[in-house]
């Protein structure tokens, strides 16, 4: 990956519905973990506009992965 497509990856944000489907759950289930901590928080662009931002939910998913390698030891 260039320069460039790294940069452009650390900014992407996605919608709820995108979100839900990296996750593989509902939409609604995305705002219940995100009211209750267990995803990282969306940013608000606007009044009406939402988004993710598609680096901090890797690094969750990563946080998350490792954390249950560890717990099967």
């Amino acid at each position: 990956m260039d320069e460039l497509s790294a940069r452009k990856t650390d900014v992407a944000v996605i919608n709820v519905r995108e979100v839900a489907e990296l996750l593989g759950v509902n939409v609604r289930t995305i705002w219940r973990l995100s009211q209750g901590g267990e995803i990282p928080a969306p940013i608000r662009l606007g009044e009406r506009v939402v988004r993710w931002r598609l680096s901090d939910l890797r690094e969750h998913l990563d946080r998350k992965a490792a954390g249950a390698k560890g717990a099967r030891r």
